[in-house]
């Protein structure tokens, strides 16, 4: 294998994350109730006892589910099983991202904390416009980065100036994905500095 594949092999990994969470206690239930069927079934073809409940019983329990449940009930049980099927189906399709993201480098795989990035932009439009800390924030999404500003009460920013610094930020953290900077300047200031 090749620097450039290793590297984005390790990239890969820590800016996604595994779906083990959840495949491994679905595939436990799975399992388990695939093991207590198959005991049944083989302790009812050899004519012992159940330990639960016999194939049998359980076909005829199947079969009087829709005349001893309310509708309402079957519906809500089918709601919910779908909906949980749903969300497996979801979470098994679509990829789980970290928080990170992967920087330029020709030497190592670089990756940064996307509440690094936050705090380096804040920090670079709270000196652009002379604000104490609390007075900017910024939030990380998928492909861009918001910048709050709450102004000091009586003074106006301008937004331009602001948006600039926060894009040199991004700019200067030579991201391999591009991000892009939004300000918004809050309408009530804060009192005093």
């Amino acid at each position: 294998m090749n620097q450039a594949r290793i590297t984005n092999r390790i990239i890969r990994r820590e800016t996604h994350s595994s779906r083990s969470g959840l495949s491994i206690p679905t595939a436990i239930l799975v399992l388990a109730a695939c093991l207590w069927l198959g005991t049944e079934s083989i302790l009812s073809m050899l004519g012992q006892p159940a330990l639960l409940a016999s194939p049998g019983h359980l076909a005829s329990l199947t079969a009087e589910v829709p005349h001893a449940v309310l509708p309402a009930g079957l519906v809500a049980g089918g709601a919910v099983l779908a909906l949980v099927g749903a969300g497996l189906l979801v979470a098994a399709v679509k990829g789980g991202r970290r928080g990170r993201r992967a920087m330029v480098s020709d030497r190592s795989a670089l990756v940064v904390d996307d509440e690094a990035i936050a705090a380096a932009i804040s920090r670079k439009v709270r000196l652009a416009a002379n604000l104490a800390p609390e007075q900017v924030a910024t939030t990380v999404a998928r492909n861009h980065a918001r910048v709050s500003v709450r102004p000091t009460s009586g003074i106006t920013l301008d937004p331009e100036v602001l948006t600039a610094a926060a894009a040199d930020e991004v700019a200067g953290l030579r991201l391999r994905r591009a991000l892009r900077a939004r300000v918004h300047i809050a309408t009530e200031g804060a009192v005093g500095r």
